[in-house]
């Protein structure tokens, strides 16, 4: 969006403000127009001396609460004085739409959970969660058996028009998103990815996905509760996990620890009544630790795509198609590799854009495509290198 109205700007200054929890938006946001909101915070040192009419007992209540046991202060005089500062708002705002629970844009698939985030940040189609929904999750030091697993379930399910929700993390998350773009590419028509990540929208982490977060965000969706600038604290990943979970009809488990990460999502999942299913592992890999202990305990088995599309209910009579048997391309190469479309490019034509959109070198590009190319994901004929289909989409 580029114009940003008062209530966007309301609700990004509110969601902004120091000490602010998700909890804490939720009520001052329930309790009347966030302009309003806004004004009242903004006055609260002279109104709350006297008796306000319009302020609801419940904000009064809030506003007295203290900071913390650390910072002994009321939160209307915290929240007062960072509002009376005068600062701009981010210019990344621009680029991004906010939506506020009880929007009638906001997301009905996420409105009714019991902890629904009080306002969302965007960047991309917010329609992707009208589609069908599945989480992949999993360990961020993935073995290549668990890259190669996560993309090839992704891109199936988003060729049968499921919508694949992951965090943009390393490992098991960049597989999945990568495998739905690859889907993209091959078909238009398969439905995009979704990305549901911790900071704030214009804070990439971790840096070297920086391509991957614009080609998500062009493609798919991507959504955050946190406000613009918000950096990646280790607290919010966790909170970051009970979206994907509330957003999931079925959450799969791709390569998990014991201690991982994503059985914080599993809990999450469950206390939902979300189905969960887990790819098996070897059982000498620490890597596939987590996902067989979630079969042992009831979690569904998922050896192939057909699997998670029964536990959606859906027809997987259509063909699917068979498995690409490339080897998937690292991070790095298999984000030079999106830079492709359906026309060929000169190492030239690659070398710019993926130093505008990536930051490589012309030497790191040439490499990138030489090692594309002896994986069987590109082919160069008199100096134009052109990306090749899966052998299995071959003449259709």
């Amino acid at each position: 969006m580029s114009f940003i109205d008062e209530k966007t700007m309301a609700v990004t200054r509110l969601a902004m403000l120091p000490s602010m929890s998700a909890q804490r938006l939720r009520k001052l946001l329930s309790a009347g127009e966030p302009n309003e909101i806004l004004a009242l915070i903004t006055d609260w040192n002279n109104l709350r001396e006297v008796p306000i009419g319009d302020m609801s007992f419940s904000l009064q209540a809030l506003l007295v609460t203290q900071c913390s046991k650390t910072i002994r202060r009321p939160l209307g005089e915290l929240w007062s004085a960072a509002l009376r500062e005068n600062y701009e708002m981010p210019p990344s705002l621009s680029s991004m739409d906010v939506r506020a629970l009880g929007d009638d844009d906001y997301p009905s698939v996420l409105a009714d959970d019991r902890a629904a985030p009080a306002a969302i940040f965007t960047r991309g189609d917010i329609g992707t969660l009208n589609a069908r929904r599945v989480g992949i999750v999993g360990t961020r030091n993935a073995t290549e058996y668990g890259r190669q697993s996560a993309a090839h379930f992704a891109r199936v399910l988003s060729q049968h028009g499921v919508a694949v929700i992951s965090g943009l993390a390393r490992g098991i998350d960049a597989a999945a998103h990568r495998g739905v773009l690859g889907a993209m590419y091959a078909d238009a028509q398969c439905v995009g990815p979704v990305a549901v990540v911790a900071t704030g929208l214009d804070v990439v982490y971790p840096r070297e996905h920086a391509g991957l977060w614009k080609i998500v965000g062009e493609r798919g969706l991507i959504v955050s509760e946190s406000p613009p600038g918000t950096e990646p604290l280790p607290y919010r990943f966790p909170l970051r996990n009970r979206i994907i979970a509330a957003l999931s009809e079925v959450l799969l488990v791709v390569e998990s620890r014991l201690d991982g990460g994503s059985l914080i999502t599993v809990r999450e999942a469950l206390d939902r009544g979300v189905t969960v299913m887990a790819v098996p592992g070897a059982t000498t890999t620490k890597a596939s630790q987590g996902t067989n202990m979630l079969i042992r305990d009831g979690a569904l088995i998922a050896i192939e795509p057909d699997d998670v599309l029964m536990a959606l209910g859906l027809d997987t009579r259509r063909q699917v198609p068979a498995f690409d048997s490339r080897l998937l391309p690292n991070e790095g190469d298999s984000d030079v590799l999106h830079l492709f479309g359906a026309d060929p490019l000169t190492l030239d034509d690659v070398s710019r854009s993926a130093q505008r959109d990536l930051g490589l070198s012309f030497g790191d590009v040439a490499l990138a495509l030489g090692r594309l190319q002896a994986l069987g994901w590109l082919m160069c004929t008199s100096g134009w290198f052109e990306r090749m289909n899966c052998p299995n989409d071959l003449g259709r």
